[in-house]
């Protein structure tokens, strides 16, 4: 199976991008499954912190281990981690690349920690791969200035001292979604911030609310991943919205494998916005 980086790499040539779907439940999990095993096409699944206390992600990576072995190319990314203890033991485990999210703290701290946990990782495990962000990405619902965008500038100054592989930008894009009114994306500011850091992986986060058009012509600007969550939440709830008063059967998969198959319609579609 290729490594992580080289799909990564020939993301950013074709201008396709790979899905990262966040795993809230072992359903979500089958779900991504299966449609891998279907289109035989890349991706990442990934947790953040309140996923791993619920899920443990060492749960997560014997199931892609065993997705593996059968020849799926699954690969696994801790998401949004801030203790650098977990991220480290979560790579030393296996895992093929985490965030570290330093964003919360101010940028001269961040852009430091960045570059020691980066440094010292590398020089333990030298192919693991870094997200790093410095800009935070707001949620829905809170008031959005262009003020907290990433600026090319401090992009170059940050990768260029951290040596991060990803960088997670902040161009508009939201955690969350908004169902009355679809984010917007500055793809100008994009397109500024690929054109001086032209080699650079971008990871588009909150990809579940932003138009299908948008993230398309991202792609053309060195996106070669994007997160997705909210969506699949969304997805699972109201199949089990609509499903649990119609299901008489005490059988558990009678009721989850309709909501699997509504899911993997979601997943399919996050797929084919990418090529």
């Amino acid at each position: 199976m290729k490594s992580l980086n080289q799909v990564l790499q020939e993301s950013k040539t074709n201008h396709t991008a790979i899905p990262a779907f966040n795993i809230d439940s072992f359903e979500i999990f089958q779900a991504v499954e299966s449609v891998v095993k279907e289109i035989n096409k890349p991706c990442l699944v990934q947790l953040s912190p309140g996923e791993d206390k619920f899920i443990q992600a060492e749960k997560l990576f014997l199931l892609v281990k065993k997705a593996r072995l059968e020849g799926l190319p699954i690969y696994l990314n801790m998401d949004h981690g801030s203790d650098t203890t977990r991220l480290s033991n979560l790579l030393q485990l296996g895992f093929d690349m985490v965030h570290f999210d330093g964003s919360k703290l101010d940028y001269q701290t961040n852009l430091t920690q960045t570059a020691q946990f980066i440094s010292k990782i590398k020089s333990q495990i030298p192919n693991c791969l870094i997200e790093a962000e410095f800009n935070h990405i707001n949620l829905v619902g809170q008031q959005v200035s262009p003020d907290s965008f990433t600026h090319p500038d401090q992009a170059v100054e940050f990768i260029t001292q951290t040596k991060a592989d990803l960088l997670a930008i902040s161009i508009g894009n939201l955690h969350g979604v908004n169902q009355e009114l679809p984010e917007k994306i500055d793809l100008n500011l994009l397109q500024q911030i690929n054109s001086v850091l032209p080699n650079q992986f971008f990871t588009l986060h909150g990809g579940s609310g932003i138009p299908v058009s948008d993230v398309k012509s991202s792609l053309q600007y060195g996106i070669v991943k994007m997160n997705i969550n909210t969506d699949l939440r969304l997805c699972f709830l109201k199949s089990l919205n609509q499903y649990l008063p119609q299901n008489k059967s005490e059988k558990i998969y009678d009721l989850f494998g309709f909501i699997i198959n509504d899911l993997k319609q979601v997943i399919k579609d996050k797929f084919l916005c990418l090529t």
